[in-house]
C-alpha cells in the first residue's frame, strides 16, 4: 500500500475515533444550513474560476510539451526540496480555511476537516496535472506534499500531540537573487514571470515547527511560565542556487523565540478562534540564532535589520 495513502487512512481512523468520543460526550447534533452551503459553494466556484483565469491560465503552462512526469533527479534537486515544505504549507493553510468554511455550513468537526483535506488534495492534483504539460512536468511528490498538508487541520483537531506544535512560515526578501531580472523594483514586488512563493533562496523563506512550551509543562508549573512564549526550530536554504550552481543550495537552521496567539488573545468566539488558527500558521519576527556553517544572531528574524556574526 502507498505510504501516503496509509498515513491518510490512519489519520482518518484516529480522527473518526476521536469524533465518536466527542459526540458521545457532548451529544451535539449538526445540521447543514442550505443558505450557507450555497454561499460557500458559490464562493469556492467563483474563487477557483478567478484564480485560474488570473494566475494559472498563463505562465509557464503556455509552453506545452505534452503531458509528462518530472524527472526524479530534477524534482529532488530543485530548491533542495524546500518546495515540498511549501506545498505542505499551502495545503495546511487552505485546508484550515476550507475546514472553517465547512464548519460554518453546519458540518461536524470530523466531516469538515475530512472534506477540507479532500478538497485540497483534489485541487493540488489538478494543479499538478496542469503542470504535467509544462516544461517541468507532473511531480508526484509535490502532489503528495500538498495533499498531506490539506489534512493538517484534521490532525490539529483530533491528534492530541499536534496541539503542542504549530507549523509556520515566514518570508522576507533579504536576498535579491530571485528578483534580479527586474522583478523586485524599488522594493516593490512585480510578478513579471516570478512569484514570491517560488523564492526559496538565501533564507528568504523559512519554515518552522513552533513548540507551545506552556502546554507541555506539568500543570503545577504552568503558572510560573509565560503562557504566550513559544520556541521554534526553523529551516531554509542559502543562496547557492544563484551564487554557485543550480541545485547547490544548502540548508540553514534556526532557533527562535515565538508567540502563541491562543494564549495572548484567549479567544472564546468561533470567529476569534479561527483568526488565531491562521495567526498561529505565521511566524512573526522575533530574536533568532542561525546555527551551522554560518552562525549568526538576528535581533528580529526575518526582518534582519542588522545581525551579529559569531
Amino acid at each position: 500500500m502507498n505510504k501516503a495513502l496509509f498515513l491518510l487512512l490512519l489519520l482518518a481512523f484516529v480522527a473518526y475515533g476521536q469524533q465518536q468520543a466527542d459526540i458521545e460526550q457532548d451529544s451535539v447534533e449538526y445540521k447543514i444550513n442550505p443558505t450557507r452551503l450555497a454561499i460557500i459553494g458559490g464562493t469556492i466556484v467563483t474563487s477557483y474560476t478567478a484564480i485560474y483565469l488570473i494566475l494559472l491560465k498563463d505562465g509557464w503552462w503556455t509552453v506545452s510539451k505534452g503531458f509528462h512526469f518530472e524527472k526524479v533527479d530534477h524534482d529532488f534537486g530543485y530548491a533542495s526540496n524546500m518546495d515540498k515544505f511549501g506545498h505542505f504549507y499551502t495545503g495546511a493553510i487552505t485546508g484550515e480555511l476550507f475546514a472553517m468554511s465547512y464548519d460554518w455550513i453546519g458540518m461536524s468537526p470530523f466531516a469538515s476537516a475530512l472534506l477540507a483535506g479532500i478538497t485540497v488534495s483534489v485541487t493540488q492534483i489538478a494543479i499538478e496535472f496542469k503542470d504535467g504539460f509544462a516544461p517541468y512536468g507532473y511531480s508526484i511528490y509535490d502532489a503528495i506534499a500538498g495533499s498531506l498538508g490539506g489534512f493538517y487541520a484534521m490532525g490539529k483537531r483530533f491528534i492530541p500531540a499536534m496541539q503542542y506544535v504549530d507549523y509556520k512560515f515566514t518570508y522576507f526578501p533579504n536576498y535579491k537573487g530571485y528578483w534580479r531580472d527586474g522583478e523586485l523594483i524599488n522594493d516593490s514586488f512585480i510578478p513579471n514571470g516570478g512569484f514570491f512563493v517560488d523564492d526559496y533562496y538565501g533564507g528568504n523563506q523559512t519554515y518552522w515547527l513552533s513548540f507551545r512550551v506552556a502546554k507541555m509543562l506539568p500543570h503545577s508549573t504552568r503558572d510560573y511560565y509565560p503562557q504566550w512564549l513559544a520556541f521554534a526550530f526553523g529551516w531554509g536554504i542559502d543562496d547557492g542556487h544563484y551564487e554557485r550552481e543550480w541545485g547547490s543550495s544548502r540548508y540553514e537552521f534556526y532557533f527562535s523565540m515565538d508567540y502563541d496567539f491562543e494564549a495572548i488573545v484567549r479567544p472564546r468566539q468561533t470567529w476569534s478562534k479561527n483568526v488565531v488558527k491562521i495567526l498561529n500558521l505565521i511566524k512573526f519576527p522575533a530574536p533568532a540564532v542561525r546555527i551551522g556553517r554560518n552562525p549568526e544572531f538576528f535581533p528580529l528574524h526575518p526582518w534582519y535589520g542588522f545581525s551579529v556574526t559569531f
